[in-house]
């Protein structure tokens, strides 16, 4: 049997996709690659938990109807120029539509984005161009027009498949499903424990080596034999990471459902901290890819509209940056102020070549003044 999930992210993860997907919306490549290696299996979670039901089975086969599958002989094609505008308009009229938009919407953005470390603005972005291709790719799959029962039928043959496709950390709840919202943590009786302090060393172990702090059994509705709900909630915590493992067993008649719920939630404070990290480590990933390319007038001509598209990038991490705890800001600067003094022998070296300092001085020289303001 084929991985739907496989065959879509591999033709989104070609070279010319993502430089294009990477454009439209303001990110590097290595941003664009990470947030759509998790937005596709997400996106196929949610359109799967819809599947689950016989009225979202059938508004996916009505929007897979809808869609222009001609698109899918060309992607980057489909993302160039008007093309790419029309895409973008059907993908948002997607997503209002099967998701309900407003908070819905707003908060599988939000889980992405989070897990992605890039802004929330950017990755809704991202998912408006997705969504059309990664159900206009699923409806392909079909010798036919899709229906309901179809629909329901592949997705639920690829559950297996798609939950295995998301990322460790990624917890998307339930939704998707009836209900239509985010799932919220399952809360049990007793004291919470009090969130530790811990800095940001050792706070990332995995997670198996955690230990168990709590153990719960609750049954609910006893007194009818025919309609029962049992719950096993395990939470595992370290540093500002909480696991919490939830398996749900349903009885209603004859029929039982075995639901496991693993959602990782991280103390806001510090999530701020993971974040411009991630994204600090990115645009210096990506200033040393552009300037080493740099070897005469010609390549330094290339490489100047390369390091604009990092421009938003280096605005954002120095807003998030002033919003880091004051414990955090020491290992931030230290961070930036070794990594500008390599970045900066680089762009010496660059400079120093006939030609190269006209062309790179107006887009480096205040990329470099920021960065040495945030070192300090």
């Amino acid at each position: 049997m084929m991985n739907i999930t496989d065959l879509i992210t591999s033709q989104l993860m070609s070279p010319d996709v993502l430089g294009k997907l990477s454009g439209l919306i303001g990110a590097n490549e290595s941003q664009t690659k990470t947030a759509t290696s998790a937005a596709v299996p997400a996106l196929l979670n949610v359109f799967g938990k819809m599947a689950s039901t016989n009225s979202g089975a059938d508004q996916l086969a009505k929007a897979m109807g809808g869609l222009d599958l001609g698109m899918l002989g060309n992607l980057a094609g489909a993302l160039g120029g008007s093309q790419a505008s029309g895409l973008g308009s059907m993908g948002g009229s997607l997503l209002t539509s099967l998701l309900g938009g407003g908070n819905n919407l707003s908060s599988l953005v939000g889980t992405i984005a989070s897990f992605a470390g890039m802004q929330p603005g950017i990755m809704k972005t991202l998912l408006t161009y997705l969504a059309p291709m990664v159900l206009g790719m699923v409806a392909k799959q079909f010798t036919g027009k899709p229906d309901a029962s179809s629909v329901s039928r592949l997705f639920s043959e690829q559950s297996n498949n798609i939950r295995g496709a998301l990322p460790k950390g990624l917890s998307l709840g339930d939704f998707g499903s009836a209900s239509g919202r985010p799932s919220e943590p399952a809360r049990h009786g007793g004291h919470s424990p009090e969130p530790q302090s811990a800095g940001l060393p050792g706070w990332l172990l995995p997670l198996l080596a955690l230990g168990a702090l709590g153990l719960g059994w609750y049954i609910w509705n006893q007194n009818q034999p025919k309609d029962e709900v049992a719950i096993a909630q395990v939470e595992r915590k370290v540093g500002p990471v909480t696991e919490t493992v939830t398996e749900v067993v349903e009885r209603k008649g004859k029929e039982m459902m075995d639901t496991v719920v693993d959602q990782i939630s991280i103390d806001p404070k510090f999530l701020e901290a993971i974040r411009v990290g991630k994204n600090a480590t990115d645009l210096f990933g990506g200033l040393t890819s552009v300037l080493k390319g740099v070897t005469n007038e010609e390549t330094a001509r290339l490489a100047v509209p390369e390091l604009e598209k990092l421009a938003p990038m280096l605005t954002s991490l120095e807003e998030e940056a002033g919003r880091l705890p004051v414990e955090e800001k020491p290992a931030f600067t230290d961070f930036i102020g070794k990594n500008l003094g390599l970045l900066s022998k680089m762009i010496d070296t660059a400079m120093s070549l006939p030609g190269v300092k006209d062309l790179l001085g107006p887009v480096v020289g205040p990329m470099v003044e920021t960065l040495t303001k945030m070192s300090k």
